[in-house]
């Protein structure tokens, strides 16, 4: 029999290296903007993306909703009931309710099949940190272990993934009460930029304020110089919402410090995108130290 390991849509990993894994399933969510309702699950090269950041621009309040409770049953039962040994990394629950439905879904399951290798673990990581989670767990994976083993170790390690955000404007943080109405105005008119992480409790927290887009990108890579552990895992994610040209400075400025680091581009996907807005920067890497 397989081992499945499962995620979600808010891991934004790209279609072409999902559908390179074996035995890798990413549940859909959906999102709705301007009355219409929407599924994501990768991004794909797809418009729908860049058409999502385009409405947001023009004013739309884009909104999204957690996995339902029996798409978790249909899956989990499905692999199970087949022998399957499954393991499922969930979006954080310091943003969402995904891995609290999750639980209870298993729950279910394990009452009907006690012997059923099934196993969901909080990934306390959003966007393409999850990703990265989920990229090193597959390694993982190669290696030999099982899903129990597996889930451990993305327990034990989830704290080293560090994620780090800058947002264009302010006021999508607003809406999603992230920062104050106050905050959000007289942040946007000073040209006032957050450095954002994801701390402990998986949960998006303002770590500091710096003037100007270049300066909130270059704290960004000074975060990595600080704590990044190259000799371990020298790969980081680096995403973004419709801002290639920011993206590309940020990877110049890693670059600087590590010429060696590997690189790999990704797109905020709806998920998270509609609640940060165009214009989001990410870096996500693995630290030498838990959050």
């Amino acid at each position: 029999m397989a081992f499945y390991l499962l995620t979600d849509a808010a891991c934004d990993l790209d279609k072409e290296f999902v559908d390179s894994q074996e035995n890798l399933f990413v549940f859909p969510m959906n999102y709705s903007i301007n009355g219409k309702e929407y599924v994501f699950t990768c991004y794909d090269g797809s418009p729908d993306l860049k058409n999502l950041y385009d409405q947001m621009r023009e004013g739309a309040v884009p909104t999204t909703a957690q996995i339902n409770l029996n798409d978790y049953l249909s899956v989990f039962t499905r692999l199970t009931d087949q022998g399957h040994e499954v393991l499922y990394v969930s979006l954080s629950s310091g943003l969402s309710g995904t891995y609290q439905t999750a639980v209870l879904a298993r729950s279910m399951v394990m009452e009907k099949n006690p012997s059923a290798q099934l196993y969901v673990v909080d990934g306390l990581s959003a966007a393409s940190g999850q990703g990265l989670l989920i990229w090193y767990a597959l390694e993982q994976r190669k290696n030999g272990m099982n899903a129990r083993e597996l889930a451990d170790w993305v327990t034990d390690n989830r704290q080293h993934i560090m994620h780090w955000f800058t947002v264009d404007k302010l006021d999508y943080l607003y809406r999603g009460g992230r920062v104050s109405r106050s905050t959000a105005v007289v942040g946007d008119m000073l040209r006032i930029k957050p450095v954002l992480n994801v701390n402990f409790e998986g949960k998006l927290i303002a770590q500091e304020k710096v003037a100007g887009r270049k300066r909130s990108l270059k704290a960004m890579a000074e975060r990595y110089e600080k704590t990044a552990d190259r000799s371990r895992w020298n790969t980081v994610f680096i995403a973004h919402g419709d801002c290639a040209e920011d993206a590309d400075f940020l990877a110049e400025k890693v670059r600087e410090i590590n010429p060696d680091v590997q690189i790999k581009f990704q797109r905020v996907g709806t998920i998270i995108g509609c609640h940060t807005g165009p214009g989001i920067m990410t870096l996500f890497f693995w630290s030498n130290q838990p959050r």
